[in-house]
């Protein structure tokens, strides 16, 4: 049997591009730019950032942050039509939408990344400052344009106050079962992530008329409801920084450090990007 490979690119790829009447994300999609984005983080990335002395600890992460918001807060822009979605490299609207804004942000990091080495030698100051700096530079328009047209204040701060509650139910545990791996800061911060991708996704879905764009979690909520994902995702992320600490913690602390980054940055996209939609108001109740 043939297969049409234009067709194919067509509808896996191109379409759910372009097209808001399918899901951004299919199958086919998701596992070909999952396989991506592992491939370039721990093969490209990682490797190249041991190599320039960077340290995967809470201040790379907090260097980070503004790119992160950078990132969510394009996109959300995007959702508000202040930017049309392109198919063309050549186009802004190429850089709003999967896989060209994971592009457009990698991009800034690298450049934050730079000015910090250069700018931390010419000047003494320490590298992630002036990173942090120029993230914090680029992340002014498109999150301050978000936040001036936000309506949905309210269900913001429920989601807020949700998984604050929760991530304080959650180290009161572990402080009382003595769990070690939650002792590491990252081991924190990437369960904070995870847990505002679930409580966003699930104030999202369950109070206002929003969306789920991804594959596992529209098969997820379609078998048992949209507060499942809480009750899959948290047992889930636990046990993975349960391993992650007992395999890597002390045979490669600089691994275990980036495995934990790479997690924070998954949640607190996504968790980020739905936060600012409810928000933004652009899905209404």
């Amino acid at each position: 049997m043939e297969v049409d490979i234009p067709a194919f690119i067509q509808e896996q790829f191109i379409r759910p591009m372009i097209d808001p009447t399918v899901p951004g994300y299919n199958l086919v999609n998701t596992l070909t730019y999952g396989a991506i984005l592992l491939g370039i983080a721990f093969y490209v990335i990682y490797p190249f950032l041991r190599k320039k002395g960077f340290t995967f600890d809470f201040a790379f992460l907090r260097a980070l942050l503004p790119y992160i918001l950078f990132g969510i807060s394009l996109r959300v822009l995007e959702d508000q039509n202040f930017i049309a979605r392109s198919t063309n490299p050549l186009e802004i609207g190429f850089y709003v939408f999967t896989p060209g804004i994971w592009i457009l942000t990698f991009a800034l990091v690298v450049i934050g990344l730079s000015l910090g080495k250069m700018m931390g030698k010419r000047f003494h100051h320490p590298d992630l400052r002036i990173t942090t700096l120029f993230g914090m530079v680029a992340a002014t328009i498109p999150l301050g344009l978000n936040l001036l047209t936000a309506q949905e204040w309210g269900g913001a701060a429920f989601i807020l106050g949700m998984v604050g509650g929760l991530f304080i139910l959650t180290h009161i545990v572990a402080k009382q079962l003595h769990w070690e791996f939650f002792s590491h800061p990252l081991a924190r911060t990437a369960y904070l992530g995870q847990l505002l991708d679930s409580g966003a996704t699930f104030v999202a879905l369950e109070f206002f008329s929003c969306g789920e764009q991804h594959v596992l979690p529209r098969l997820l909520f379609g078998a048992f409801g949209n507060v499942s994902f809480f009750f899959v995702k948290i047992p889930l992320i636990l046990l993975v920084l349960y391993f992650l600490d007992k395999e890597y913690q002390k045979e490669d602390p600089h691994l275990h450090g980036f495995i934990l980054l790479f997690i924070t940055i998954l949640g607190l996209s996504t968790g980020g990007r739905n936060l600012l939609t409810v928000l933004a108001g652009t899905c209404s109740i």
